[in-house]
């Protein structure tokens, strides 16, 4: 190969890396920045004076010297203990109150109030975005510090409080305790997670949202959080947490719809939802923070028009031709930090569902004994959320079967919103439920009755939380993204039932630590496939994609870069077919003027001209196809990139350039605007414009020198209308593609231009020197 050739790879892979290596330090210095609160987008924090907080002091007896300050909370009031043992009594102006907090230790919150039974009374707050808040500090003197409060974090200004303080917000007039600071770890604690408070704080969630009296329980590890409600048994939340600094083992990134949504509508993105109680707490906790996880089913959506998720849709819920019995209320009988067990009594059967988190990622364990009456009974998937690729989602649903030894994974056509489908002469090992990238897969480890059913239920019953963005417009309207869910038939008879539910991302290594928690050999890797209409041809292609893709990730840690490496390698891989396609195509345009001279002298014989001209073809060797093999060879590659940007988990929010290219299984984004316009909608996508640039400037380069239509041939002039028609076509085929496949395409071109370059310039060469030596040449 050339040298210069491999300097200009060579160039091309470092600029990539600068871009790459620049904008990451780029977008690292602004979260540190954010982390710092050394930010110039906040405008600027002002101080209340300490008068305009309902301050109190505390003595030891009537009339005394203050010994601390405290905040006033209708009647109780709530202060920082400033001893190891806090006396029992105090005087707060003039009045007699009572330690209610016992335990507490030095520099936590205390609570004081006139009786035994006071509780501490915060209010609900409906707290969203980015508010200012107010931080207390009674010692050495009471002080007040100035911060915004922002998704369960406090972002400060130039100070911060030289010791621990009670943060406080104002609604409707009201200074309200929201939290405390703790100075030590600059961390914010909820008053809920404080075990010498927790049990006095008066409730202030009811479940007034829900029909009935609907609670909800919380089950959580590093890998998901699990949200049951007491209306089935059953999960109503299954919410992945994002990779981060607080959850390292997650492999799921945000992308760009999770900080929309966050942003547009945060009661939409509160995890969980609703109030909920954990283990060994008497009283709920109120909704989650803003973000921080990736909700793998649909929840409803909360806005001007509520709508909430009938537990028909609840996933493990019990279910049948009674609608009835999907309401049916559970009792929890045991709740602790990695099980929690639900029972329900009816008149002819009691039910008993145990959970328990498993070791293995992203699943948890289904225990179900039914005593009594079991028929008709079915158990539910769940209904995953929507992912959005290249304007439309990728749902789908499969299960797997054993046909004579041998595993098979068949997929279902989807059915229409409303129809149910029934199959009872199959017995699945497994089933599942995906939107593409993630999957509810609910494998039966007991033996069930044969068969399934698959649900499809319209969108507006099972709204995906893109229906709540920009809800002028409706780029995302819930009609448009029906719901699937599947139902395993409980057995007439036989004793308890265990199932394992995996709820997670489709990532070859996740699913192999499940495959190997999982008893027998359920093989959940055969859960990742390959999707589209030419997966049978794109499947070994797009395997060895990956694979290349793979190993330059593990040298240069950037998936952008491994793309535009991998590019290369295919390059490489094919420099001798495209150096032919170039000799080929230099020798048909050495031919131009003879073909002319023969279209000139058969004008009127149209068909003679093309035979003399195929003839002239044959003896110089040439042939006018060649043009096109490239192209051709490279298609199989292109159509696998697509079904492997499909089906590749771990390009999922993988960044490239930051602000630009932050998700290469999406279009990249330069800018934005507020009314959308047909086809562009409201995002400016820079890449399929440089695609369609290279397309073109190739297209003039492989036209050959002659310029002047007149003196071109009726072929050359097809071409040159067809490139330009294709650099059209492509440019607006590709604008809605993911950036991953922009950038492949993008620098295959880019390089392919190098080489035709290149190529001419070494064939000139030869030619030159075979015209010295032979003069007749």
């Amino acid at each position: 190969m050339d040298r210069r050739t491999i300097v200009f790879v060579i160039l091309v892979s470092l600029t990539f890396v600068g871009f790459n290596f620049f904008f990451s330090h780029q977008q690292n210095e602004r979260n540190r920045a954010a982390r710092t609160s050394q930010t110039t987008e906040m405008p600027p924090l002002q101080s209340v004076a300490l008068e305009e907080l309902p301050t109190r002091s505390l003595t030891l007896e009537e009339g005394g010297e203050p010994v601390v300050y405290g905040i006033d909370v209708k009647g109780a009031t709530l202060s920082i203990a400033w001893t190891n043992t806090p006396p029992l009594t105090v005087f707060i102006n003039g009045e007699k109150q009572t330690l209610l907090s016992k335990e507490s230790p030095l520099n936590a919150p205390i609570l004081y109030a006139p009786s035994d039974d006071s509780q501490l009374d915060l209010g609900a707050p409906a707290l969203s975005g980015k508010i200012e808040v107010q931080l207390f500090s009674s010692e050495p003197e009471p002080a007040v510090t100035p911060a915004w409060f922002k998704e369960g974090k406090l972002l400060f200004g130039e100070s911060r409080p030289s010791s621990n303080a009670l943060v406080l917000y104002k609604s409707k007039g009201t200074w309200i305790p929201l939290g405390f600071y703790e100075r030590t770890s600059g961390a914010f604690v909820e008053f809920q997670a404080i075990p010498s408070l927790s049990s006095l704080i008066k409730p202030q969630f009811e479940t007034s949202a829900r029909p009935g009296d609907e609670k909800f329980y919380l089950l959580e590890n590093e890998f998901v959080q699990l949200v049951f409600s007491n209306r089935g048994g059953a999960l109503v939340e299954i919410n992945l947490p994002f990779h981060s600094d607080h959850d390292p083992k997650s492999v799921v990134n945000e992308i760009g719809f999770d900080r929309e949504i966050a942003e547009e509508s945060p009661a939409n993105a509160r995890f969980p939802a609703h109030p909920y109680y954990t283990p060994h707490a008497d009283a709920p906790r109120p909704p989650g923070a803003v973000g921080g996880y990736y909700p793998l089913i649909r929840r409803g959506i909360w806005n001007k028009k509520d709508i909430e998720i009938s537990p028909q849709y609840y996933a493990t819920n019990l279910v049948s031709e009674y609608p009835e019995m999907a309401e049916l209320v559970y009792s929890v009988k045991s709740f602790t930090e990695n099980e929690i067990t639900f029972e329900a009594t009816q008149p002819h059967r009691k039910i008993t569902k145990t959970y328990t988190l498993s070791d293995a990622p992203y699943a948890v364990k289904l225990a179900l004994k039914i005593d009594g009456d079991r028929r008709g009974l079915w158990l539910t998937s769940g209904v995953p959320e929507v992912e959005i690729m290249s304007n439309s989602s990728n749902t789908r649903i499969q299960y797997r079967v054993n046909r004579k030894g041998k595993g098979e994974v068949e997929k279902l056509s989807l059915p229409k919103p409303g129809d149910v489908v029934s199959v009872s002469s199959v017995y699945p090992e497994w089933v599942l439920n995906t939107n593409g990238y993630f999957a509810l897969l609910l494998d039966p480890l007991s033996e069930i009755a044969p068969g399934y059913r698959a649900v499809g239920i319209p969108g507006n019953k099972v709204p995906t939380r893109l229906s709540v963005l920009d809800p002028k417009y409706q780029p995302y309207p819930a009609s448009k993204y029906p719901g699937y869910e599947f139902l395993l038939p409980i057995p007439t008879s036989g004793g308890e039932l265990n199932f394992l539910l995996f709820a997670g991302p489709l990532e070859e290594s996740i699913l192999k630590q499940v495959d190997h928690a999982a008893p027998g050999n359920p093989d959940y890797q055969s859960a990742k496939t390959f999707q589209g209409w030419f997966s049978f041809i794109a499947k070994p292609f797009a395997k060895l994609l990956f694979l290349v893709m793979s190993f330059f990730h593990t040298i240069t840690h950037s998936w952008g870069i491994a793309i535009i490496l991998l590019t290369v390698f295919l390059r490489l891989l094919l420099y001798p077919l495209n150096a032919w396609s170039i000799k080929s195509m230099r020798r048909m345009q050495k031919l131009s003027p003879q073909v002319q001279a023969i279209q000139a002298r058969y004008k009127k014989e149209p068909k003679k001209a093309q035979i003399e001209i195929m003839t002239l073809y044959r003896e110089k060797k040439v042939n006018p196809f060649t043009g096109c093999v490239p192209i051709l060879i490279q298609i199989p590659f292109l159509i696998a990139m697509f079904d492997l940007l499909k089906s590749s988990f771990q390009l999922r929010g993988a960044s490239f350039i930051p602000g630009w290219i932050d998700n290469l299984t999406a279009p990249d984004v330069l800018f934005q605007w507020q009314q959308p316009i047909f086809f562009i909608g409201n995002q400016f996508h820079l890449l399929p414009f440089l695609l369609g640039g290279v397309m073109f400037l190739q297209q003039r380069l492989t036209a050959g020198a002659q310029k002047d239509p007149s003196k071109m041939t009726d072929q050359q002039r097809q071409q040159k209308s067809m490139g330009t028609i294709m650099t059209v076509v492509f440019t607006v085929m590709f604008y809605h593609f993911p950036s991953g496949l922009n950038l492949y395409w993008l620098s295959s071109m880019s390089l392919g231009i190098f080489q035709q370059i290149i190529t001419n310039k070494i064939l000139d060469k030869k030619e030159k020197k075979v015209q010295i030596i032979d003069p007749r040449n």
